[in-house]
């Protein structure tokens, strides 16, 4: 590792500063720095940065079927249509279902959807909170969270949430907006089932979502 370190732009002018200042103590912090310097560099090169030039995981919106396809390279899609591509994969050691959403041809949205099966609600609850802190730690505060209550029966009664989530009497969203993107955190009840959606959307292409709205029909079952 030192003699590739070595050859990085102004190693040794770190080595030597650290040096002056702190001795032999000075090389060991020096040569931490730069090994940081260094695995930020690996990290940059991979795409794993939060300064990546994607708009969601490898790819980028207005982006073709083809275009995605090859992005994805490592995996294979498990099902295809006109305006949806579907991958199954893994998030934060949590099995999803990975949809990418097209109009005209043009990327315009993603959305991963949880395909776990809980028993108790409660699991749902930390799956959501887990993909929410995720979006955080990398987009900062979301613009709006809410906890929307359909049915109050058991809203003053905090250990009846999870039943409430599962009765479909509440439910949780969280939004974030970039300059390029909108992304929406969810978990609501729909068909006697529990559904966990992570959804991020082209803001360039938002004219188009109407028609994806209409064209794109998800099941999520």
């Amino acid at each position: 590792m030192q003699c590739i370190l070595n050859k990085l732009p102004g190693c040794h002018f770190l080595w030597w500063l650290g040096f002056f200042y702190y001795g032999k103590k000075g090389f060991i912090v020096a040569k931490k720095l730069i090994m940081f310097v260094f695995a930020m560099g690996l990290l940059n090169q991979t795409g794993l940065s939060w300064g990546e030039n994607y708009d969601f995981r490898l790819t980028r919106w207005g982006m073709t079927q083809n275009d995605v396809i090859v992005a994805e390279e490592k995996m294979e899609p498990v099902e295809r249509s006109e305006n949806m591509i579907r991958y199954k994969t893994q998030i934060l050691n949590r099995n999803v279902l990975l949809h990418y959403l097209f109009v005209q041809d043009k990327l315009v949205g993603a959305i991963y959807k949880l395909d776990d099966n809980y028993l108790n609600s409660g699991h749902f609850i930390k799956a959501y909170n887990q993909f929410k802190q995720k979006v955080a730690e990398k987009y900062g505060p979301p613009s709006r969270e809410s906890t929307n209550w359909l049915n109050a029966t058991y809203r003053n009664n905090r250990k009846k949430w999870g039943l409430a989530l599962s009765l479909g009497h509440i439910e949780y969203v969280t939004n974030w907006k970039t300059q390029n993107t909108t992304i929406e955190c969810s978990l609501r009840e729909q068909n006697y089932n529990l559904i966990c959606l992570l959804e991020y959307w082209s803001v360039e292409h938002s004219h188009l979502l109407k028609e994806a709205e209409k064209e794109v029909k998800i099941d999520y079952f």
